[in-house]
C-alpha cells in the first residue's frame, strides 16, 4: 500500500515537471532525410583545414531551471564533445577538406572555424547552433538545425547515430558555401590565418601585414617575403600545435567510442519519455477523464521509465566526470625539452599554447602577447 501511494507521488510528481517542459522558442523544421554530398579529392589550391570546436553544452547558469529542462550538466559536457567528433567525421567524409580537427577551444586564426552550440537534446529532437567562419571573418553559417529520431532508429545501428542527418545537413552547406569561392578567395583565407597566427604570437613583428576593410573583414596588406626565417620559425610553432591537437584528438575519438553504447540506451529512454511525456499534455487538453490518466498501471509505466532513465544517467555521468578529471597526461616535446601537461584537455591545450608562445618569444626576442 505504501509503496503504491509512494510510486503515485513520484509519477505524479514528475508528470507535473513533465508538464512544465514545453519548449518556449520556436523551432526549425526538421532537416528530413539528408544524403551527404561527397566530392573527388578537390585540387589542393581549393582545400581548407577546419578547426571545429567543442560545442557550447548549452547550460543555463540558474540550476534550479535544470531539472525542469531536463538537462543533466555533466552528460550535456559530454555530449558538446561527442557531437562535435560526429559532425568531424562528416566532414571528413565529405572529401572535400583539408585536415578537420576538433579543438578543445576556439581558434581565430583556423582558416574555418565551426562553433556549435546545444539548443536541445533529449533523445527525441536535436536542436544545435551551428556557426562557421573563415579567417577573414566571412560568415558562412549561423542558423539552427533540428532532427527528429524515428522509433526505427533505435536501438541505433553501429556506425550511425539517430540524429545523421543533422550533421550531413550542416557538412553539405558548408560544402556549398565553399564551392561558391573563388581560387582568389580560397587563397587569401589561407594567407590571413597563417599571418593571424603569426600576430598572435607576436602583434608587434606581424602588425603591418593585416588590415581591416569596410565589412571589418581581415585583408593582407603585404605578405612576407619569400623564405622569411620568422615565418618559418612560425610554421614550426603552428606545426607543434597541430601535433598537440592531433594527440588529443585520440582522447575525443575514445570517448565516442566509450561513450556510444551507454549513450545510444539512455537517449531510447529519453525518446521513450519525450513521446510520453508529449502525449500527457495532448491528454490533458483533450480533458481525458481524471480516472484514465491517473490509473496505477500508467504511473507505474511513468515511474519505471523514470528509473531506467536515472540508472543509464548516472552510468553516463561517471563517465563524463571520469573523461573531464583524469584525462590522460600528455607528454610532448620541443626545442629539446620534454613538457608533462595535466588536466582537462582544454587546460593542456592552453598550457601547451602559452609554452609555445614562450619558446617563440625566447627564440626571437620579440615579445609573444596579445593577437589578433
Amino acid at each position: 500500500m505504501y509503496y503504491r501511494i509512494a510510486v503515485i507521488g513520484l509519477a505524479s510528481l514528475l508528470l507535473a515537471t513533465f508538464a512544465l517542459r514545453a519548449d518556449e522558442v520556436p523551432l526549425p523544421p526538421p532537416v528530413g532525410e539528408v544524403t551527404l554530398k561527397v566530392r573527388g579529392s578537390p585540387p589542393e589550391n581549393r582545400l581548407l583545414d577546419v578547426g571545429l570546436a567543442i560545442f557550447d553544452p548549452g547550460i543555463p547558469a540558474d540550476t534550479s531551471t535544470h531539472s525542469k529542462l531536463g538537462i543533466f550538466p555533466e552528460i550535456r559536457k559530454s555530449e558538446a564533445q561527442f557531437m562535435a567528433v560526429i559532425l568531424r567525421q562528416m566532414l571528413v567524409d565529405s572529401n572535400a577538406w583539408g585536415v578537420v580537427r576538433v579543438l578543445p577551444e576556439p581558434d581565430a586564426s583556423a582558416e574555418l572555424l565551426v562553433t556549435g552550440t546545444i539548443v536541445h537534446s533529449d533523445g527525441q529532437r536535436l536542436v544545435l547552433h551551428l556557426k562557421a567562419r573563415d579567417a577573414t571573418g566571412r560568415l558562412w553559417l549561423d542558423r539552427q538545425y533540428r532532427d527528429e529520431a524515428l522509433e526505427a532508429d533505435y536501438p541505433v545501428p553501429p556506425e550511425s547515430d539517430p540524429f545523421i542527418d543533422l550533421y550531413r545537413a550542416a557538412a553539405n552547406e558548408l560544402l556549398a558555401f565553399r564551392q561558391e569561392l573563388e581560387d582568389a578567395q580560397v587563397a587569401e583565407i589561407r594567407q590571413v590565418a597563417r599571418l593571424r597566427y603569426a600576430a598572435s604570437l607576436s602583434p608587434e613583428a606581424f602588425a603591418g601585414y593585416l588590415g581591416r576593410d569596410q565589412s571589418n573583414r581581415y585583408r593582407v596588406l603585404r605578405l612576407p617575403a619569400q623564405g622569411d626565417p620568422m615565418m618559418g620559425r612560425v610554421q614550426r610553432i603552428r606545426n607543434q600545435e597541430y601535433l598537440f591537437i592531433d594527440t588529443v584528438d585520440e582522447n575525443y575519438a575514445d570517448l565516442y567510442r566509450q561513450m556510444t553504447p551507454t549513450y545510444n540506451l539512455w537517449r531510447q529512454y529519453g525518446r521513450e519519455q519525450t513521446i510520453y511525456r508529449e502525449e500527457y499534455r495532448q491528454r490533458v487538453a483533450n480533458r481525458e477523464s481524471r480516472g484514465r490518466r491517473g490509473t496505477f498501471t500508467a504511473m507505474q509505466q511513468v515511474y519505471d521509465a523514470y528509473k531506467w532513465s536515472k540508472i543509464h544517467q548516472q552510468d553516463l555521468d561517471e563517465l563524463a566526470l571520469g573523461f573531464n578529471n583524469e584525462v590522460t597526461p600528455t607528454v610532448m616535446e620541443v626545442s629539446g625539452k620534454v613538457f608533462r601537461l595535466n588536466g582537462t584537455l582544454d587546460t593542456q591545450y592552453s598550457d601547451w599554447r602559452a609554452i609555445l608562445r614562450q619558446i617563440f618569444a625566447l627564440e626571437t626576442g620579440l615579445p609573444a602577447e596579445g593577437g589578433t
